[in-house]
């Protein structure tokens, strides 16, 4: 597997509690953030990374490459418009030389098994793209995907009506996917960008997963922290 992590956004939220800290490098019980989403992916089988960082974390690439000497890191630095914006760029990089890849933000904490059983999962079900998900909601504004029964994502967002699932912050992506992706100004939000995908029927695979933990807000750090504790692969 090779994947990609998002780790350009503002962390407006955690700044309240770590205001000199940026985002991917906010300890979670004694390691920052970052690592615990590269040792996940690492743990699933991701030998090689493209991590996309703003002008703020110029500490992210030396930390990581220090820390992950075996992993091959590719890292770009942008500040992104918004967060379609960040997808899009780590997408196009990944698709100039993978058939099939995921996308991870820095704040989503899942499972290395789970990671890998989402990956395989879209691969089986010849997935144009995929959405991980989960049943635990704990967000202000979660991204609610109703799921067909062989799989298939049918609604995202406001559409969706069973509103059973949320995502998680994990992505599956194909290059044929990634090549018909629309301009950065398309779209202000992720979200809006899968919404629209799942609108034209494209091939999306939504995949429930155990329970994932987004670190988004001050209080999400300590739940982090017994979370990895007691579950999550490392």
């Amino acid at each position: 597997m090779i994947a990609g992590i998002i780790a350009a956004g503002d962390g407006s939220r955690l700044a309240q509690s770590h205001p000199a800290t940026v985002k991917p490098l906010v300890p979670i019980a004694g390691r920052p953030l970052a690592h615990w989403i590269v040792d996940g992916l690492k743990s699933a089988g991701v030998k090689n990374l493209v991590v996309l960082t703003n002008s703020r974390g110029s500490a992210v690439g030396p930390s990581l490459s220090t820390s992950f000497p075996e992993m091959a890191f590719d890292f770009i630095c942008a500040d992104t418009a918004s967060s379609f914006e960040s997808f899009r760029l780590v997408a196009l990089r990944l698709a100039e030389a993978n058939d099939a890849f995921l996308i991870s933000t820095v704040d989503a904490l899942i499972p290395s098994p789970d990671i890998q059983r989402f990956f395989n999962e879209c691969r089986a079900a010849r997935a144009d793209a995929g959405l991980a998900l989960t049943k635990f909601v704990d967000d202000e504004k979660p991204l609610w995907v109703d799921v067909d029964e062989v799989g298939l994502a049918t609604a995202v967002g406001a559409d969706a009506q069973s509103r059973s699932a949320v995502t998680c912050g994990l992505y599956y992506m194909t290059r044929a996917a990634a090549e018909r992706l629309p301009p950065a100004s398309a779209h202000a939000r992720l979200r809006d960008f899968w919404t629209g995908l799942v609108r034209e029927r494209a091939r999306v695979a939504g995949v429930v997963l155990a329970k994932t933990l987004d670190v988004d807000r001050p209080q999400d750090v300590a739940a982090a922290a017994e979370f990895l504790t007691h579950g999550a692969s490392r």
